[in-house]
């Protein structure tokens, strides 16, 4: 066990999410890892960083009193629940990605609807343009499939 003193979120030099911790280990944590004095500072806190996906949150909507779960050892070594539920943390990863990409075509999806509402001209202009361009793409292929089939 040890106290959270303090976390920062970032990344490190390969991008990876990490969050950087001070925190006040326990005595047992002390004597099971032998953390010596001298890694101590003198409020006898020590740094300590881990990447962000081997963090799970335990109340993440109590803002007041967010716990965390570390889920490998004090020297990063694997556990039986690190091992656990990769594949669910890969789709759970897929999914976040999923989002962020449908919050943007939301986000320009209300772009276009307020250009509809305010200017209704240049919304048809604007989509005329996209027509123009896919149909003479569909043209061109369907001209090439055309003078391969000759």
């Amino acid at each position: 066990m040890a106290l959270i003193q303090g976390a920062v979120e970032g990344t490190d030099e390969e991008g990876k999410g990490v969050v950087d911790f001070i925190i006040k280990p326990s005595n047992l944590l002390r004597k099971r890892y032998d953390i010596k004095d001298n890694m101590l500072d003198q409020n006898r806190n020590m740094p300590f960083r881990v990447y962000r996906k081997d963090l799970i949150p335990i109340n993440q909507l109590d803002d007041a009193n967010r716990k965390w779960m570390y889920i490998k050892t004090f020297n990063r070594e694997e556990t039986a629940v690190s091992e656990r539920g990769w594949d669910l943390r890969e789709r759970l990863e897929e999914q976040e990605k999923r989002v962020i990409i449908l919050e943007g075509e939301n986000l320009w999806q209300s772009e276009q609807l307020q250009l509809a509402k305010t200017n209704p001209a240049e919304f048809i202009n604007q989509g005329a343009e996209i027509f123009e361009k896919v149909s003479s793409k569909m043209v061109d292929l369907m001209k090439g499939k055309v003078g391969r089939e000759e």
